[in-house]
């Protein structure tokens, strides 16, 4: 019988904000509050940036394994599952933190959702940096952990202010890796990230391109292009793959059927859902729960 996969909260610790820094040294985090000894996969309430500073290790993120490498971050959304393995020359640092705490205070609030290597939409949400630029980003995160210890009245919008600047210099390097500079400086690439931001939080409830497409003021065929040109998919594809995302989450940790899966995603016909599901994995939803049941529960 699987069981639900567990949900770990923010940290307990005797801070009133909803922000922590943290760093890791082999196999042990340096703060005994912080939840994350487990050998089994979970997910957070919360967002969590891992910064390896030396990469010993691997780190499963949804499904898909990847090996930890020296400077390189890995980007964690509410809701994904992961686990890390690391090994005993493993070090770097941990920033966790709820949404409300980066966004209150901050004129742009949807800013943390429109950020590419968050909220499921990235298939690799991984930045990969060499020295010099990894090097910028410890210089941040310095600073940061040297305030995280500090008492005072401020200390919560420096923190913020901190983290901003961290997020945006990520961002940064994120989009000249893994985009065309020409792309980032089109118009196009701002709605893509609101198209992104819709599907995130409306996926289980609209599937149809044109639903997404009248919300932004734009026609399907136009939707389906420019996401096609950002994302390597068109818009109809890019929600088909987060559903079906969804539904691999749900078959692996808990117990719904198939059908209930189905209708937990909004398909009235759990035959045709089951067949899209196959189409898209190679494998039904039961062949998929097996495998998984075999690869991740003991």
């Amino acid at each position: 019988m699987l069981k639900n996969i567990h949900i770990y909260e923010l940290p307990n610790s005797d801070e009133k904000i909803a922000f922590h820094v943290y760093e890791v040294e082999g196999k042990t985090i340096e703060n005994k509050h912080y939840p994350h000894k487990t050998e089994q996969p979970h997910r957070h309430a919360y967002y969590e940036i891992c910064i390896f500073v030396n990469g010993a290790g691997s780190h499963m993120i949804d499904f898909k394994t990847f090996q930890i490498k020296s400077n390189s971050i890995h980007f964690l959304t509410p809701g994904q599952v992961h686990l890390i393995s690391r090994e005993e020359n493993y070090h770097g640092f941990l920033l966790v933190f709820s949404r409300e705490f980066y966004s209150l205070g901050l004129q742009d609030e949807d800013l943390l959702m429109t950020l590419p290597f968050f909220n499921n939409n990235s298939s690799e949400p991984i930045l990969n940096l060499n020295h010099e630029e990894f090097a910028e980003l410890l210089d941040v995160i310095a600073h940061l952990r040297k305030d995280y210890k500090r008492d005072s009245e401020i200390r919560e919008d420096v923190l913020k202010s901190y983290l901003h600047i961290f997020l945006l210099k990520c961002r940064y390097f994120f989009n000249r890796n893994y985009f065309d500079k020409d792309i980032i400086k089109d118009p196009t690439f701002l709605l893509v990230n609101k198209f992104r931001n819709l599907v995130e939080r409306n996926f289980k409830e609209i599937h149809l391109v044109k639903e997404y497409a009248d919300i932004l003021n734009e026609t399907p065929a136009h939707l389906n292009k420019i996401v096609k040109l950002i994302t390597g998919v068109n818009a109809g594809e890019f929600i088909i793959k987060r559903i079906v995302l969804e539904a691999k989450r749900l078959l692996i940790y808990t117990d719904l059927s198939n059908k209930e899966i189905s209708f937990k995603v909004n398909y009235d016909d759990p035959s045709y859902f089951s067949r899209l599901f196959r189409k898209k994995v190679g494998m039904s939803p039961s062949e998929f729960r097996i495998q998984m049941k075999q690869k991740y529960q003991q």
